[in-house]
């Protein structure tokens, strides 16, 4: 299982999270994604970087893999100019460059793939606070992902579940200023064991 690290472009400014990718790199990390998101989640945030400006920095930066989560050219940003930012980032990243995408954007880009998995009103427009209730039916136990606190066996153990789940890519985030000890931690007593 490769294990990979998430850069929060909410939670942190351009800068940091360059810095923080060359930590994941020395620290042992397989690949990037890197949040696509025009506002920060919530104000206490106050960070929401233009994701393509940033992967440019990260393409000089560090050798791994990037990809972004969650793209949406749809609404925001017209197509034509998300994949011309997705081609560039891809030639600056040495072809190592992926767009996640929301599958009403992959609909608009590709027109290939309806959405009949989603409900309600979903499957037809952008979501909005309204549509709340709606995406709350998306959620369910099996697909949330744990926190974990400071207990390195229970990081472990979780990750362990996950290869024997078969899963091939998992990607884990510090939350909150803690970055160089999340960093020093995993290289050393993570990371190791995968």
């Amino acid at each position: 299982m490769q294990i990979g690290c998430f850069l929060s472009c909410e939670e942190f400014g351009p800068r940091d999270l360059v810095e923080q990718a060359k930590r994941a790199e020395q620290a042992g990390f397989h690949a990037l994604w890197i949040s696509d998101h025009y506002h920060p989640w919530n104000d206490e945030q106050g960070h929401s970087a233009c994701v393509w400006s940033v992967i440019g920095a990260l393409a000089e930066a560090v050798d791994l893999p990037v990809t972004t989560g969650v793209t949406c050219p749809t609404v925001r940003i017209h197509p034509a100019i998300i994949a011309q930012a997705a081609a560039t980032s891809a030639v600056m990243t040495g072809g190592v460059c992926f767009m996640d995408s929301e599958e009403e954007a992959r609909k608009t880009v590709h027109r290939l793939w309806p959405n009949e998995a989603l409900p309600g009103e979903l499957a037809q427009i952008l979501p909005t606070r309204s549509h709340f209730e709606q995406a709350c039916e998306l959620v369910t136990p099996d697909v949330l992902s744990p926190p974990m606190g400071p207990d390195l066996d229970a990081h472990a153990a979780t990750l362990r579940e996950y290869a024997d789940a078969g899963v091939d890519e998992l990607f884990v985030q510090q939350i909150g200023p803690e970055q160089d000890a999340f960093f020093t931690t995993w290289a050393n007593e993570i990371l190791p064991q995968f």
